[in-house]
């Protein structure tokens, strides 16, 4: 199966459209590992509580429509479900949210749940899965035990049987994603 992996849209219709045209090019299977939305609430606010759906986020019908493919919860949506106490369609949708997925031996998240160096490089733990897909750094790339790996845009990166994580990179500003071939075990940093 091939699986197109986006994460970061961030709210932004002419970035996501973009995107989902050139995905649907290559496959009908598509998830995004969160931040459909970007919420105008900073961490230092979260204490706050709003009763506008306009004060902590834009709420746009033709985004809305774009969004027909599964999609984990991202820190911006947790924070909109956080601070939003109105009933809407928006908090509805981010509710049903899941922190993450699998698929055969490859576990899906956001990313804010991890740590993170200082040069925004992901340290994940071995796990039960050997392969993690995330993005929230909106920074593309593979690693290998900590260290990062040569992917090129457009070139599929072959899996050999060990430990990856692999950034899908941003849909907002950048348009990348990335193919996940489960038959081939190949992952392709794709832009739009």
């Amino acid at each position: 199966m091939k699986l197109a992996i986006i994460s970061d849209p961030h709210g932004s219709f002419d970035d996501l459209k973009a995107v989902l045209k050139a995905v649907r090019r290559e496959t009908e299977h598509i998830l995004c590992l969160g931040d459909l939305y970007e919420c105008h609430i900073g961490k230092k606010r979260r204490n706050e509580r709003f009763h506008d759906v306009s004060d902590v986020m834009t709420f746009d019908e033709q985004y809305e429509a774009l969004l027909t493919f599964p999609s984990l919860r991202g820190n911006q949506e947790e924070r909109i479900d956080e601070v939003l106490i109105v009933s809407h369609p928006v908090k509805t949708r981010i509710s049903l949210l899941p922190e993450q997925t699998t698929l055969d031996e490859a576990l899906f998240l956001h990313g804010h749940q991890i740590d993170w160096s200082a040069d925004w490089e992901p340290v994940i733990e071995k796990g039960k899965y050997p392969l993690v897909f995330i993005g929230h750094s909106h920074i593309p790339g593979i690693y290998r035990k900590g260290r990062s790996i040569p992917w090129e845009i457009g070139t599929p990166f072959k899996l050999k049987k060990k430990r990856y994580v692999i950034n899908v990179g941003a849909v907002i500003f950048d348009r990348e994603w990335c193919l996940y071939d489960t038959k081939t075990r190949t992952v392709t940093r794709m832009k739009a």
